[in-house]
C-alpha cells in the first residue's frame, strides 16, 4: 500500500483555503487538491508492503511531542523558476516545530530503510501543474503573487496521522491507518 505520514489541516484553514483555491478552476492543466485532502506531508514512504505496515506503526508510536500551533500563510510554488509543477501554502509559525516532528517521523522510521528523498520544507500543496499554455503561466503567476501574504489562520497541531493513499483517475483517496496523539 502506498504510504505518508501527515498532519490533516483543520476545518477552517481548509475552507479558507478552499476559497482561494476556486480561483484556479479556469486554468487548464491545473488540478487542486480536493478541500478534505489538504495536509502536510511530513514524510512519504511510498510503497509498502501490508506485512510492514504493523511495525511502521510501532516506531511511530514511539515519537514524543507536545502540542503546538501553526499559522499558514502565502501561496508560493515549486519550483520558483521555470515552469510551475507545484502550488503550496507555505507555513509561517510554527515551522521550526514541523520539521522537528518531520525529523522525529524520519528518524524513527530509519532503522526500517526509509528516508528523506528532499529536506523537508513545511507547507501544504494545493495545486498540481500538469501543462500551462504561456498565457496562463502568467495568469497563475499574478494569482501566486496576489495571495503571496494572504493569512489562512492558525491551528494547534495535536495529532499527526499514517495514511494511506489509493490513487484513482479521479484522483487520490486518503484513509488514515492510525493516529499518533501529541501531548
Amino acid at each position: 500500500m502506498r504510504l505518508f505520514v501527515a498532519v490533516d489541516l483543520s476545518d477552517e484553514v481548509r475552507e479558507k483555503m478552499n476559497n482561494v483555491l476556486k480561483t484556479f478552476k479556469d486554468f487548464k492543466g491545473v488540478k487542486t487538491v480536493e478541500k478534505e485532502n489538504l495536509h502536510i506531508t511530513l514524510m512519504f514512504l511510498g510503497e509498502v508492503p501490508d506485512r510492514r505496515v504493523e511495525v511502521i506503526k510501532e516506531k511511530l508510536r514511539e515519537i514524543k511531542s507536545e502540542p503546538f500551533k501553526i499559522r499558514l500563510k502565502g501561496l508560493g510554488s515549486f519550483p520558483p523558476q521555470g515552469n510551475i509543477r507545484v502550488v503550496w501554502v507555505g507555513v509561517e509559525e510554527g515551522e521550526e516545530n514541523l520539521k522537528v516532528l518531520a525529523d522525529a517521523v524520519e528518524s524513527s522510521l530509519r532503522s526500517l530503510g526509509f528516508k528523506r528523498d528532499k529536506d523537508f520544507v513545511a507547507h501544504a500543496t494545493v495545486a498540481r501543474v500538469k501543462r500551462l499554455a504561456p498565457s496562463d503561466k502568467e495568469r497563475l503567476l499574478k494569482v501566486v503573487e496576489k495571495y503571496k501574504d494572504y493569512d489562512f489562520g492558525e491551528m494547534v497541531v495535536d495529532v499527526f496521522k499514517l495514511k494511506k493513499s489509493t490513487l484513482t483517475p479521479k484522483g487520490p483517496i486518503y484513509e488514515d491507518i492510525e493516529v499518533y496523539r501529541l501531548e
